[in-house]
């Protein structure tokens, strides 16, 4: 059965101004304005800010301060002996300059574990914002594939309401014929109803299916004049098809070790568990002291000369902090929580790739039975149809075995789309479980 229907656009008033959309043109629009992957970005930016905080730790600090005062006043006087006297104020300008090197010799190791830290929480971030962007475009394919289905059901209903209204104006004209009774002609109005309401039902499932896709775009979900080509889908699959994609992800145990491998949550979880022993190392630096190292220079005069006459000093300091009300005790045991929480998520991601796996299969397994199901059932039905039409036109058969046999038809023609469009889900889907989906 080929998958290429009737395009939307070709039913759509201004078919003009109707933008038509590839898989591919949804895989990029998606990696860009998708909101989760934008958030994911930001946030693996900051991580790179952070890393280059950590690093700025192992370089000197260096401050340098300058001043200029003038007195107003041009002279001042003081009383002695009940006489005022005054003097004249000879500089009224006065500058100053002080400049300060300081460096952190020895921190417990704090410094080199905050780098470590800040490091692994960039891998982590990058990795993330990867099986982000992964996760939104396996999304996106999936919600590609509703739409084609959804397509696929309207194309198949229309057609079967048109071969409805056909047989309708067939059996009025038999009627006034005189050839058949009123009764044929009744039954077929109420099941063209039917399928008329079944047009409806896809129509806006279709409807749905764009909205829910155009979201995750990032766009106006209530956009009307839209579609999506199938040009990029495969027509058919073959059972070789089908034999070659199970060698490729091979057995059970075979694709939990390659998800293992090549998961990048599970990559970023246990970058996040190294980030956190960093900081649990980190904190714990304050039970040792710091050394630290200073060099100064000062000078001050009323005029911008003589700079070589300030003050110059040179300086070793060991500090250490006997007790601070707690505050070093509480925050190394708030770096091990946050530890024991990284712990907890890497187990997560673990038990998650697991199930994701698992649920690949079986998802699967259900869509390559699905294909041989409905493949045998389109041929039957096809034929059945086929069958009661003749028997129909000769009277051998009545208006309810031909309605029936089409109803059939039209149901075995929908699962069997149905199907084809699952099993291409299925397989992004298991390849987005093993950490294969290409992004």
């Amino acid at each position: 059965m080929m998958l290429h229907g009737a395009s939307l656009a070709q039913q759509v008033a201004g078919t003009a101004t109707t933008r038509n959309f590839t898989l591919e043109e949804c895989l990029k629009i998606a990696a860009g304005e998708n909101l989760d992957v934008q958030n994911a970005l930001a946030q693996a930016q900051d991580a790179a800010a952070q890393t280059r905080s950590a690093f700025g730790q192992y370089l000197p600090n260096a401050t340098v301060s300058l001043g200029y005062s003038r007195t107003l006043n041009d002279k001042t006087a003081f009383n002695q002996g009940g006489q005022v006297i005054e003097i004249p104020i000879l500089n009224r300008d006065f500058f100053f300059a002080q400049g300060n090197v300081g460096y952190t010799i020895f921190d417990g190791l704090a410094r080199e574990n905050n780098n470590a830290a800040a490091q692994a929480n960039l891998t982590s971030a990058d990795n993330n914002a990867a099986q982000a962007r992964r996760r939104t475009l396996n999304t996106i394919r999936g919600q590609y594939f509703a739409v084609l289905r959804a397509k696929q059901t309207l194309r198949i209903r229309r057609e079967d309401f048109e071969v409805g209204k056909k047989q309708l104006e067939r059996l009025r004209a038999q009627y006034e014929a005189g050839v058949v009774a009123i009764a044929p002609v009744f039954t077929q109005e109420a099941d063209l109803a039917n399928r008329e309401l079944a047009i409806v039902q896809a129509e806006n499932d279709l409807d749905l299916a764009k909205g829910t896709i155009l979201t995750t775009l990032g766009m106006n979900p209530s956009s009307a004049n839209v579609d999506f080509s199938d040009v990029q889908i495969p027509a058919t699959i073959t059972e070789t098809d089908v034999k070659a994609f199970r060698t490729t992800i091979g057995e059970f145990t075979q694709a939990q070790t390659t998800a293992t491998d090549k998961r990048l949550d599970l990559v970023a979880a246990k970058a996040s568990l190294e980030a956190a022993q960093a900081s649990t190392k980190a904190s714990q630096a304050s039970w040792l002291p710091t050394v630290n190292a200073a060099y100064n220079y000062s000078w001050n005069g009323n005029s911008i000369s003589g700079f070589e006459y300030g003050r110059q000093g040179l300086g070793l300091s060991v500090d250490y902090t006997i007790f601070n009300g707690f505050q070093r005790e509480v925050s190394i045991q708030r770096a091990q929580i946050r530890e024991q929480q990284s712990l907890i998520q890497k187990r997560l991601a673990e038990q998650r790739i697991s199930a994701d796996v698992q649920n690949a299969f079986i998802q699967l397994n259900a869509a390559e039975k699905s294909l041989d199901i409905t493949a045998r059932s389109i041929k039957a039905a096809q034929q059945n149809f086929d069958a009661a039409e003749e028997r129909f036109k000769v009277g051998a058969a009545n208006i309810l075995d031909y309605t029936t046999a089409n109803g059939n038809l039209a149901t075995a023609k929908i699962n069997r789309s149905n199907a084809l469009y699952n099993y291409l889900v299925a397989q992004f889907q298991m390849k987005f479980a093993l950490g294969l989906l290409d992004e």
